[in-house]
């Protein structure tokens, strides 16, 4: 078995629908493209919250021997679309708005762990703040971000 994205025309997402995803439908994101390619790893999945870690090899790590600040960043966002897909309207989809990272520290280890909550469930946004923990449970890097909830094109 290879780990070789399919070819373009073969692909196909993991939802097409607009409106909030199921659980279900959130625990598939991390088996296909980008969030694949990063080893995301699901560990659990509520409207309220998303935890989930990757497990940290050479290639997320900077030429200094941390975790690549890209790699923390793109962590947070896709637990924050992971909680933001869930709260939407019916018709409605999602995409990142905004987002901000304080990095406190650099991160190292074996793996890096994320918590992401909402600050905000509004119609037409939500903000999200996702903690990222090194493998010792200390905090590296915090992320806030705006996700904005629009009107599915019709046709």
């Amino acid at each position: 078995m290879t780990n070789a994205p399919a070819p373009r025309g073969e692909r196909k997402p993991v939802r097409a629908e607009a409106g909030p995803w199921s659980v279900d439908d959130i625990r598939r994101m991390p088996l296909q493209g980008f969030q694949r390619s990063l080893g995301i790893v699901i560990d659990d999945v509520a409207p309220d919250a998303v935890t989930a870690h990757i497990d940290i090899d050479e290639r997320h790590m900077n030429s200094g021997s941390a975790v690549h600040g890209g790699v923390l960043m793109a962590l947070a966002d896709s637990v924050g679309a992971m909680g933001a897909l869930q709260n939407l309207q019916a018709g409605q989809r999602t995409a990142t708005l905004e987002s901000k990272s304080n990095f406190v520290r650099g991160c190292a280890g074996s793996r890096v762990s994320a918590e992401c909550r909402p600050v905000h469930l509004g119609r037409k946004t939500s903000i999200w703040h996702t903690v990222l923990r090194d493998d010792q449970g200390r905090i590296c890097t915090h992320v806030w971000q705006t996700q904005l909830h629009f009107e599915a094109d019709k046709g």
